[in-house]
């Protein structure tokens, strides 16, 4: 049996192209954001009820966004979505938050001691944000934190 190349990380931020049944969305660089970043999306509401607090690793589904029209494609699925390359800054730390990956930068606190503001890369030409909670803060995100403290505040 032949063996399957590992499907590539898709990284919040970064920009894609889709290859689905919406045709009028082929064919030009889309950015990537997690399904639910602009509201509500029943489904993924639907499977993380299924999960509890067991999300998955790897999300199949996310928001594809043309940034020169505005338009929004909800719930796009994984298998129809190709990273376009990218070269992410060396010191971007991979983190997973809520079963997606981000090209991380940096934490702030997030006001308590397991709330993180992760600052991350994207392939555009600025930071993108998103507040977590952490259990436990694992090594990577402890990195983040000090490479917090090390920027000017603004």
């Amino acid at each position: 049996m032949p063996e399957t190349a590992p499907t590539p990380r898709l990284f919040i931020g970064s920009r894609v192209t889709y290859h689905g049944t919406v045709t009028e969305m082929h064919d030009r660089p889309l950015y990537l954001l997690p399904c639910m970043w602009f509201g509500r999306c029943d489904a993924c509401w639907e499977q993380d009820d299924e999960f509890g607090e067991r999300h998955p690793m790897e999300r199949d589904h996310f928001m594809a966004v043309d940034l020169a029209t505005d338009r929004r494609l909800h719930h796009a699925r994984r298998s129809h979505l190709t990273p376009i390359p990218h070269e992410w800054p060396e010191d971007a730390v991979p983190v997973n938050i809520n079963g997606y990956w981000y090209a991380a930068a940096y934490t702030t606190p997030g006001g308590s001691d397991r709330a993180r503001t992760v600052h991350f890369y994207t392939a555009e030409d600025f930071m993108g944000r998103t507040w977590c909670h952490i259990r436990e803060p694992a090594p990577d995100i402890r990195r983040l934190d000090e490479l917090g403290r090390r920027r000017p505040v603004i």
